[in-house]
Formats: C-alpha cells, sequence, structure tokens
C-alpha cells in the first residue's frame, strides 16, 4: 500500500494585509461618506427650516407693522372720541345752564301772567256766550247754542273761582231753557215728505177711476099692456119695451166726480209733486209758515183731483196732518243774561 503525506498547515503569507487593510480603507472612506451624507441632508434641513423661519419672521414683522399702524389709528380714535365726549360736556353743560335759566325766565313769567290767565279763560268764555246768542238769534239753531253754552260751563267750572257762581247759575238755567224746547226730527220728516214725492205718481185720480157708486131707480115696466087694442097702442107699447131694454134710469146719491181730459192727468201729476217739492223745501229752511200753507194747499188738491176713499191717498194725507202740525221754528229763550253777568266781572276785575 502506498503511503500519504499529509501536508503542513499552510502559513498565512504577507500578501493578506494588503487587502484587509483596503478593506479596512474602504470601510473607512464608506463611513466618511454616509457621516457627509448625513450632515449635508442635516444641512438642508437645516437651511429650509432657517428660510421658512426667515419668511414667517418677515410676516410676524409686517403684522406687527400693521397692528401697530391699527393701534396708532385707534389711539387717534380713542383721542378724536375724548375730545368729542369732552366737547359734548361741554356742550352739555352749556345747555343746563340755559335750562335752568329758560325755567329761572318761565317762572317769572308764570308768576307775572297768573293774574291774567283767568281772565284769558274768561274772554274766551265770553266768546262761547256771544257765539251761543248768534246761533240762537240769527240761525234759530238751539242745539248749537246749546252746545256752546255747554263748553262755556266746562271752561268755567275748571277756573273753580266762587265769585263766578252767578254766572255759572245763569248758564244752567238758560242752557236747560234750550233743552226744554220742543224738539222737531227735521231729517225724518224730510224722508218722509220724499217718500210721498216718490209715491205721488202712483195715487188715482179720480179722472182714471170715476166713482159707480149708484141704485137703480125705475125703469120701464116689461109688463106694460096697452089700454086699448089699437095699433097706435100697440106701437107705443112695443117702442117702451125696446127703451126699456136698451136704457136703464139710475139714481146717484153722490156728488159725480170731476172728470179731466187724458192729456190733463200728467199736468195734475207735475203739479202734485211741485207742491210736495215746496213743502219740503220750506221744511227743511225752518220756514213753519210757509210749509203749513203748503201743506194745505196739497190736502185741497189731492181732494179735488184724486180719490179720497184711496188707501194711499189717505195715508199721504194724514202724513201730512202730521206734518202740518209741526212747529219748525219755536222762539227760543233770551240767552243774554249770563253774558251781561260775565261782561260786568271783567269790568269790575283788574286787569
Amino acid at each position: 500500500m502506498t503511503e500519504y503525506e499529509v501536508p503542513a498547515r499552510a502559513t498565512p503569507s504577507r500578501s493578506v494585509w494588503p487587502v484587509l487593510l483596503s478593506l479596512l480603507l474602504i470601510a473607512a472612506l464608506a463611513g466618511t461618506g454616509y457621516a457627509g451624507w448625513r450632515l449635508w441632508q442635516q444641512r438642508v434641513a437645516t437651511e429650509e427650516t432657517v428660510a421658512a423661519q426667515d419668511t414667517l419672521l418677515r410676516r410676524l414683522s409686517r403684522q406687527l407693522g400693521d397692528a401697530s399702524a391699527e393701534i396708532q389709528q385707534l389711539r387717534q380714535r380713542q383721542s378724536d372720541v375724548a375730545e368729542a365726549a369732552r366737547r359734548n360736556t361741554d356742550t352739555l353743560a352749556a345747555l343746563a345752564s340755559r335750562a335752568d335759566d329758560a325755567d329761572a325766565t318761565l317762572a317769572r313769567v308764570n308768576t307775572t301772567i297768573q293774574g291774567g290767565r283767568n281772565r284769558a279763560q274768561l274772554v274766551a268764555v265770553e266768546q262761547l256766550l256771544l257765539i251761543a246768542n248768534e246761533r240762537a238769534r240769527l240761525a234759530h239753531d238751539a242745539k248749537g247754542a246749546a252746545d256752546a253754552l255747554s263748553l262755556a260751563q266746562d271752561r268755567l267750572g275748571a277756573l273753580a273761582e266762587p265769585q263766578l257762581f252767578a254766572i255759572r247759575e245763569s248758564l244752567a238755567a238758560e242752557r236747560g231753557a234750550l233743552q226744554a224746547l220742543p224738539g222737531v226730527d227735521l231729517e225724518a220728516s224730510g224722508l218722509s215728505l220724499s217718500a210721498l214725492i216718490r209715491r205721488a205718481p202712483q195715487f188715482p185720480q179720480r179722472s182714471r177711476t170715476p166713482a159707480q157708486s149708484s141704485v137703480v131707480d125705475s125703469g120701464p115696466s116689461r109688463d106694460l099692456k096697452p089700454a086699448s087694442d089699437s095699433a097706435w097702442s100697440r106701437g107705443w107699447a112695443s117702442f117702451r119695451e125696446v127703451l126699456g131694454a136698451v136704457f136703464i134710469l139710475r139714481r146717484n146719491d153722490k156728488p159725480v166726480d170731476r172728470l179731466l181730459p187724458p192729456e190733463q192727468e200728467a199736468l195734475v201729476g207735475q203739479l202734485l209733486l211741485m207742491k210736495l217739492e215746496t213743502a219740503r223745501a220750506a221744511l227743511l229752511a225752518h220756514q213753519t209758515g210757509v210749509m203749513r200753507a203748503t201743506i194745505e194747499d196739497v190736502d185741497a188738491f189731492l181732494d179735488d183731483y184724486y180719490r179720497s176713499d184711496d188707501p194711499a191717498v189717505l195715508g199721504a194725507r194724514a202724513e201730512l196732518d202730521r206734518l202740518h202740525s209741526l212747529d219748525l221754528d219755536p222762539p227760543l229763550p233770551e240767552l243774554g243774561r249770563s253774558l251781561g253777568l260775565l261782561r260786568a266781572y271783567l269790568d269790575a276785575t283788574p286787569r
């Protein structure tokens, strides 16, 4: 058998150390490059952060500048407001001073005219009494005169002056006398006449439907026989029988109605309307005599030309009779006593 020799362990040669040194150098260079890269990245990040902070600082600087300007404007406005407040305070003080002066002046004026205030009120009462007398004497307006006296009473009562008691008593008596007058409702009476005027064209006239109240008195007897049998007697009896069949004699116990031609019926209606219009005008003008005379004329006109038994005509005549009894212008009481007493009081009172 062949024997092999075991090779001896090889010893490291000197050529390994340069390799190791190269590796170590490469590793050192790699570490140095990585560290430089990291430093570069940190520098870039730092520059970006510094740039952002610089931008932010510039923005904050602008905002601070704007805020400073606004603060300056606010300070100026506050100064203006303070100045305005000061001026307003001075103005209010001046106004307060003027108000005090005005109050003092008004107090002096009030003290000066206190004695003449009652006189001014009494002069106004005198004017009311004059108005009452004018309404009573000239216009015959009892209601207007009573209203004026009522106002005068209220003003005298507001004065609360004991020396005016006699005047107030006279005013009360005069007002009571006016209120005691019979009241006439002119509006209702005028409307009543207006209704009659509207119904008047329907009133029946005598010429349209004349009265036919009559009774039969006698008529030729159909049983009459001739006294003799002669031809003349028989002819006369036949003639009388024919006349009895055609004509009938009647007796009328009432007066014969007045008949008008058809062309005059419209004229009669127009005349009636004119008379009623005249009565209404007199009523509204407070002319009692004219109204009564016109109503009497209308009543006679109805009696002459219209049917007196018709219900419409009878109702119209009843309404006319009621209006005929009205007194449109009653005598008014004398209202001068209170005015005389007031004028005497004014003459006796110093101004």
